[in-house]
């Protein structure tokens, strides 16, 4: 039992043993009326419940749990009570299955890796292993994280600065290929780093930002964080090409033009799902402005 709630709670609590109908329910995946309910299980003397109504909950693939109602003082469930509860759990099966859904969406979306980037990241590896075999074995380590980050489970918030190690294993590699040609500035404050946010929000961006902003000259990039009027504003800022006119409202598309989207993309998505607002935007000639906010609550 996970929660008791009303009469009887001076006994029954999160716990407990269900009672035995709730089992057969559970099995049979139906709604069950059972006219002894507790009487028949609960030895307490005070007991007040009497009949149950049992509702299962379903996901996609099987039950996943059980409401159930009693009646008290020997009284049987009015048949309008019954519907209620029917109708209830109903909904609540629905609220469950759109989070199973949400949730396998997310898992889609947050593996998403860019091929290119996995080719690169090996191939930097490969031309180190003969000149300098200890930087080889650090990339080999921060590719392992990267991937571990991305196969995390999604439903589970991290912090800013747990987000932010992943960054770091990112641009290490990304670093190694590039060299002084890419440099990097992180500014996140104490506060922000203890933000807890879905994890791979901020990665995407920087990521975005050096695949579609490098040029054959150097380019620079900014990673801000600060909370402000209790909300967490990351900013992810670079001095690269922009992004054309006529492709700035596309972008957050998926697929658009060279796979420009996907990143953006990507955040955009998961962010609106938890927040309902998604990443803003700003594109110059001389660099790009991604900018997302989160509650730091």
């Amino acid at each position: 039992m996970l929660a008791f709630v009303g009469a009887g709670a001076d006994h029954h609590q999160a716990g407990d043993q269900p009672i035995r109908p709730v089992y057969e329910s559970l099995a049979q995946g139906r709604p069950l009326l059972a006219p002894l309910g507790l009487r028949s299980e609960c030895r307490h003397p005070a007991c007040p419940l009497g009949a149950a109504a049992v509702v299962p909950l379903l996901l996609s693939d099987g039950v996943a749990g059980a409401v159930v109602a009693y009646a008290t003082d020997g009284s049987p469930l009015h048949e309008g009570i019954v519907a209620n509860l029917d109708a209830l759990g109903d909904q609540l099966s629905a609220q469950l299955q759109l989070s199973e859904l949400h949730t396998a969406t997310a898992t889609a979306l947050q593996a998403q890796i860019e091929p290119h980037f996995v080719f690169n990241a090996l191939n930097t590896i490969a031309s180190f292993i003969r000149t300098d075999p200890e930087k080889a074995r650090r990339l080999v380590v921060a590719f392992a994280d990267h991937l571990r980050a991305r196969f995390a489970r999604p439903g589970e918030f991290v912090t800013l600065e747990d987000e932010l190690r992943h960054v770091h294993s990112y641009l290490e590699l990304e670093q190694a290929r590039f060299g002084s040609d890419l440099q990097v500035t992180v500014d996140v404050s104490p506060e922000a780093s203890m933000v807890r946010l879905p994890p791979l929000l901020v990665q995407p961006l920087v990521e975005n930002a050096i695949k579609h902003g490098k040029t054959d000259r150097p380019l620079h990039l900014v990673v801000r964080a600060r909370v402000r009027r209790g909300r967490l504003r990351v900013t992810v800022r670079d001095d690269g090409r922009g992004i054309a006119r006529e492709a700035l409202e596309r972008v957050l598309e998926p697929g658009v033009g060279e796979g420009t989207g996907l990143g953006l993309a990507n955040v955009n998505r998961r962010l609106t799902a938890h927040y309902g607002e998604g990443v803003k935007l700003r594109s110059f000639p001389f660099g790009t402005v991604v900018r997302m906010e989160v509650p730091a609550a």
